[in-house]
């Protein structure tokens, strides 16, 4: 194994000022980590690929290769210039949601105080967060989101969209899981 996804992952929390803010410094707080353990820690066995012709660059050393990505689009808040910023610092993909509806769209795992769909797919915004998604060359994932959220990143986003950790739904029926539809459309979409 030559390359691994190291992970930016912020649990759900409160859709407030105070609560993106945390986020977003939680989300840095792990980008530093990582960024730490390849360039201070271990630099002589670990490199950060920014490009993909980086990935094969890396490997050739003899090290290996850490790519990022961000578990749950919570971290930007409803701040579009997060989006450039996480790029600048490694992130090349980007799950819409987590565990829990957030402002981009709707999860396949709402919380237990939430209704099962509150936007209905992607809300206004998050088809905003697809669209400078793709100007900045971010994949944008649709793992953990709901199947109307899926459908709608799939429809809207220019380049291919990516389920980095999605199963079928005909083999487990689980809601997290894809059905032939979706899985479908990502065909489709070149995804």
């Amino acid at each position: 194994l030559d390359v691994a996804f190291f992970v930016v992952f912020v649990g759900q929390g409160p859709r407030t000022p105070e609560g993106n803010e945390r986020a977003k410094e939680l989300a840095l707080t792990k980008f530093r980590a990582i960024h730490r353990m390849a360039v201070e820690m271990h630099q002589d066995k670990i490199g950060i690929a920014y490009r993909a012709d980086h990935v094969n660059r890396i490997a050739r050393k003899g090290r290996r290769v850490a790519a990022i990505g961000i578990e749950n689009g919570y971290v930007i808040g409803r701040d579009l210039t997060l989006i450039r910023r996480y790029y600048a610092l490694g992130a090349r993909y980007m799950t819409l949601t987590h565990g829990g509806h957030n402002d981009i769209g709707d999860s396949a795992t709402p919380r237990g105080d939430e209704p099962a769909a509150e936007h209905g797919g992607l809300s206004a915004f998050g088809r905003h967060v697809v669209d400078r998604m793709n100007r900045v060359g971010m994949m944008v994932d649709v793992s953990h989101v709901a199947k109307s959220t899926s459908l709608d990143a799939i429809r809207l986003s220019r380049a291919p969209v990516i389920a980095s950790h999605s199963g079928v739904r005909a083999v487990n029926d689980h809601p997290r899981n894809m059905d032939d539809e979706q899985l479908l459309a990502l065909k489709r979409s070149r995804g």
